[in-house]
């Protein structure tokens, strides 16, 4: 299996001749030669970019996309003064938060539940109100277990002997634990988690509501206070612009195996190939094997990184709704397990803090397509509008995201074998690092570990 992948990823880069790598087969202007290659403009590649900045460390940031971001996504609409966060909505109001705002110059809000609309509960695949639904909430019970696995918060920290009961599926661990019924409903609800949660393991559950997502929704969360979260990555993008690489993706890779040896990338750009030289590599894209193939990995790196994979999950933005403001439209099953939703569906249709727009987010275990999504949730706004007796328009689409792959996991016996642990002895292995989201969940997270491993990268770099 190894040498049939190697043998592919060889002929990818085919087109790539040995001497590419070789400075003098550029322009100068086509030769970066910085401290560190960063692949990704998401939250953890813009934390690390403007830590180093203000280190004076030199840097690149190669970015697929036309923004950084990566899932804090924001529609603006400048003709209307609409501005609504699609992609990450909260953060925990905590100093590493409060700082990354005022660095770049973004002021901050409390977070309040109203922001998201007053929940109206149906189930939309049934076509069914649910009036007398009422969300539970996380008891006393749900918190006394997730203290018991300290560990939870930053799967950095998993033991290499996973207690397990943590690879059970949610309702089977709550079941074993005497979960409380609400505890348990409660626990399957946490925002944006992808896929059938009765199949989520309870280590992936507690992963996504751990202590940072309690305190947030106790009260202990913030926003952009102009509701424009992506505001802190436009400001990043304006103040690094030269050190940014947008729309383009690395095609080869040399990565030494010694600090001396450093690596060296081809990067494809809207103005034509670069050679990047780095001392040091960091990778802070989702590490499944679709983005890395082209890195030469060797087979150490091929046996861990093979084993990751993440879910679908999208949003978008709809306005000529005819739905009432200030709504949160929200898919619950009528007779499911613990009434999940089914799937694939539209997961909430939320009103926003522009009059007359909402975001929707949609779930699936499948992939779908846009068009697919769209029509899927424009049948269920017009049975909403059937259903509240509202006028009968046309709505109107305005924006769209696919997150995938989201929540990024091995497979639960992949677990049980130790992945984590495999995955943090890749870090500084061939010059190279990874910051994404492969441990912890949330961007505040994200920023966190990202500061927490700098230091190190730093000082490999120096080597």
């Amino acid at each position: 299996m190894l040498t049939a992948f190697l043998f592919v990823a060889g002929a990818l880069v085919a087109c790539v001749r040995p001497q590419q790598f070789d400075p003098s087969a550029y322009a100068a202007e086509d030769v970066i030669e910085r401290d560190f290659a960063i692949i990704g403009g998401g939250a953890a590649g813009t934390y690390a970019a403007i830590s180093l900045a203000d280190q004076n460390k030199t840097f690149t940031v190669v970015e697929m996309t036309g923004r950084l971001g990566g899932h804090t996504r924001t529609f603006r609409d400048e003709a209307t003064g609409a501005s609504i966060d699609i992609g990450v909505q909260l953060h925990e109001n905590i100093p590493i938060v409060r700082d990354f705002f005022k660095r770049l110059n973004s002021p901050l809000a409390a977070f309040k539940p109203t922001d998201f609309g007053n929940p109206k509960y149906y189930d939309f695949t049934k076509k069914v109100a649910l009036p007398n639904h009422t969300r539970p909430t996380i008891e006393s019970d749900y918190v006394a277990v997730l203290n018991k696995y300290p560990f939870l918060d930053d799967l950095n920290n998993l033991p290499d002997n996973v207690p397990e009961e943590l690879l059970l599926t949610w309702p089977d661990f709550a079941e074993k634990q005497n979960l409380s019924a609400a505890s348990t409903e409660a626990g399957l609800l946490w925002p944006a988690t992808p896929g059938n949660p009765l199949d989520t393991t309870a280590l992936a559950i507690f992963n996504d509501g751990n202590h940072i997502e309690l305190a947030e929704y106790a009260g202990a969360a913030v926003r952009s206070a102009a509701h424009y979260n992506s505001q802190i990555y436009d400001n990043a993008l304006a103040e690094l612009k030269e050190h940014v690489l947008l729309k383009s993706s690395i095609i080869a890779a040399q990565r030494g195996s010694s600090r001396k040896d450093g690596v060296r990338l081809i990067a494809e750009t809207p103005s034509g190939r670069k050679l990047i030289k780095a001392k040091q590599l960091i990778i802070a894209m989702p590490p499944v094997l679709d983005n890395v193939k082209y890195f030469a990995l060797d087979q150490q790196e091929h046996s861990i990184l093979s084993k990751l994979s993440g879910k679908h999950y999208y949003a978008g933005v709809v306005n000529n709704t005819g739905l009432e403001a200030g709504v949160a439209y929200t898919n619950v099953g009528q007779n499911t397990p613990y009434h999940v939703a089914s799937l694939p569906g539209v997961v909430e249709i939320a009103g926003s803090a522009s009059p007359g727009y909402f975001f929707y987010w949609y779930n699936s275990v499948d992939p779908q397509t846009q068009a697919e999504i769209e029509e899927a949730t424009r049948c269920t706004i017009k049975w909403l509008q059937s259903e509240s007796g509202t006028e009968a328009v046309e709505p109107t689409f305005q924006d769209f995201a696919d997150y995938s792959p989201f929540h990024l996991s091995p497979s639960t016996s992949d677990v049980a074998d130790g992945w984590y642990g495999k995955m943090k002895g890749l870090q500084g292995h061939r010059n190279t690092w990874y910051i994404s989201s492969l441990f912890v969940v949330g961007s505040t997270q994200v920023w966190n570990n990202t500061r927490n491993i700098l230091p190190e990268i730093i000082d490999a770099a120096r080597s």
